[in-house]
């Protein structure tokens, strides 16, 4: 029996060397508030200690997997800051930790997308070891539609998927279903139905079990050191262009609109 952290926008479970991690906040299709972020930070730091949890994976509550940030809750922490006060620029570094951290995990990391997979969601099913997707899912990067960057997520999906179609997602603002996902490379594993999903997610776990954990955890590291690697100095530079786009005027605006439920003034 091991001691997990305690959280409360999490749902965790523990089953033989299993971690499963439930984005729970279904009211919201669970996009990412601070407590969540600060909530995954503190899994990744555990992770990163535990040698008893060799899979970690990783869904959502309420059928649908991560709608991204929490846009109503960015928004008013910047109309509300000092001016000599960056929030926005805070938060983004702290998702770019984040999802340096998840990428880095030496557990095999499991994504499983179902429903809305936006913005940060989008990125933890880019850059998951491992990831399923349901063929009705939605995935995408709706940044640039709100006048601001995909900052923190873009090295990991052009990793996962290349230049080309990273910058047609992005600068489209396209959502993509699973079947195109899983043409992309987005995802390894596409199921029909929810209970395909769950199916295939068991079976691929039991082929990840046949494999040595220590021996997975060195193939990620090596593999990691291969490819090009997510400093901190490329997190920075993100967060600067994301803080930059955000308290202009047509961030604010994408903002407004999406809290007003309205199109922003360059669609009108």
């Amino acid at each position: 029996m091991i001691n997990l952290p305690k959280v409360d926008t999490l749902l965790l479970k523990h089953v033989n060397g299993r971690l499963y991690i439930t984005l729970n906040r279904p009211e919201r299709r669970n996009a990412m508030n601070d407590q969540m972020n600060d909530e995954l930070h503190q899994m990744a730091d555990f992770l990163a200690k535990s040698a008893a949890i060799r899979l970690v994976i990783l869904q959502g509550a309420g059928g649908h997997f991560c709608a991204g940030g929490d846009i109503k809750e960015r928004k008013n922490q910047t109309d509300q800051a000092a001016q000599h006060l960056d929030p926005a620029r805070d938060r983004n570094i702290r998702s770019g930790q984040l999802f340096k951290k998840f990428f880095g995990l030496p557990q095999t990391l499991i994504v499983v997308v179902e429903g809305s997979a936006m913005g940060g969601g989008f990125g933890l099913a880019c850059l998951a070891d491992l990831t399923l997707v349901h063929r009705d899912a939605t995935l995408g990067m709706p940044e640039t539609t709100l006048g601001i960057a995909p900052a923190q997520i873009a090295p990991y999906v052009v990793q996962r998927i290349g230049l080309t179609p990273a910058k047609q997602m992005a600068l489209t603002g396209e959502r993509i279903n699973g079947d195109k996902a899983y043409r992309l490379g987005i995802a390894q594993y596409l199921a029909d139905s929810n209970e395909a999903l769950r199916d295939k997610l068991e079976s691929v776990i039991q082929q990840v079990e046949r494999c040595g954990p220590k021996a997975c955890a060195a193939t990620k590291n090596i593999m990691h050191k291969v490819a090009h690697q997510i400093d901190d100095e490329m997190i920075e530079f993100s967060a600067d262009v994301f803080s930059r786009l955000n308290k202009q005027d047509e961030g604010r605006e994408g903002h407004r609109a999406f809290v007003e439920k309205r199109k922003p003034h360059w669609m009108a």
